[in-house]
């Protein structure tokens, strides 16, 4: 429902007083968890991405979890601010809000549903071209490496964690950490259901849990890869919890529609392999013969030794 100017102008009055340097406030999007805004930040003169959240406990203290008003454990935003990477979204304060860069092109799941709207209008859908799906995907393995490198698992990997620029082929942000993890130091793996059931690995599904380590978000990775390919779901049927059979994926759409190459299905078999035991890493991924021959877009990106 549309707020009464009333109502609006006291929002405005609100967010104003999040930080006074603020201008220019225009909503992004919303959820239980908090309202988007993107704004103008006077003192640094750039573009923000601002995030309203309940981040304070029973007595009003400042914690590191924010929580949501319609049911969902808290999430935690302390893991993103250990992490350092080209390829991750920065947070850029926290002021009575999370401050974070703007990303101009919304979100990989905005991204493929403007490109599936095009296509329809056009004729059948073909898909995102496959030189599109390794650069977006070079970028989002070099990421997913460096933080499986600092023993973080992401559990949360999927389109609408994907940002991007505006550019056409554009440059890539992981963000959506408020369910990550770190790894004990006794090698013993996650046990607790986290994430969404599309993107959810094998392990992460079957009862009882027999635990889950980084390996579970380099099955994320490879569903996105097959939705970007496919502009579609990248299942035959959906999947169900708890889960006793491996997911069968529209292999046949992805020869005859995406035309995806032998190198290309070679590597999302390995990214899938429903044993996590044999199932390639992100770094692994990059390694392969689909991405190491890949000359990225953003050739100059200096990225941290892992």
């Amino acid at each position: 429902m549309k707020p009464t100017a009333a109502e609006a102008k006291a929002m405005l009055l609100f967010l104003g007083e999040i930080d006074p340097a603020c201008t220019n406030f225009h909503r992004l999007s919303e959820n239980g968890y908090g309202t988007v805004y993107r704004v103008h930040h006077k003192i640094l003169d750039r573009t923000l991405a601002l995030k309203i959240v309940r981040s304070q406990d029973a007595e009003g203290n400042a914690t590191n979890t924010y929580t949501s008003d319609i049911g969902g454990g808290p999430k935690d935003f302390s893991i993103l601010l250990s992490l350092k990477h080209p390829h991750i979204l920065e947070i850029v304060s926290i002021f009575r809000g999370i401050f974070t860069e703007y990303m101009a092109g919304g979100t990989l799941l905005d991204r493929l549903q403007n490109e599936y709207d095009k296509q329809c209008g056009a004729g059948p859908v073909r898909g995102l071209p496959e030189i599109r799906c390794r650069d977006i995907f070079y970028q989002l393995c070099q990421a997913m490496s460096y933080i499986h490198s600092q023993r973080i698992v992401h559990r949360n990997l999927k389109l609408e964690n994907i940002f991007l620029s505006g550019d056409n082929f554009p440059f890539v942000k992981v963000a959506g950490f408020g369910l990550a993890t770190r790894l004990a130091d006794n090698g013993q793996g996650c046990l607790m259901l986290r994430g969404s059931l599309d993107y959810m690995s094998p392990e992460m599904l079957r009862q009882p849990p027999p635990g889950y380590d980084c390996r579970t978000d380099s099955w994320s990775a490879a569903v996105i890869l097959i939705e970007m390919l496919l502009l579609e779901n990248a299942y035959v049927v959906g999947r169900t919890f708890p889960e006793t059979e491996t997911p069968g994926f529209r292999w046949d759409d992805l020869r005859d529609r995406a035309r995806l190459g032998e190198n290309g299905f070679d590597l999302l078999r390995k990214l899938l392999n429903p044993d996590p035991n044999l199932r390639y890493t992100s770094a692994e991924a990059l390694q392969h013969r689909w991405l190491v021959y890949h000359r990225p877009v953003y050739p100059n990106i200096l990225y941290p030794q892992v």
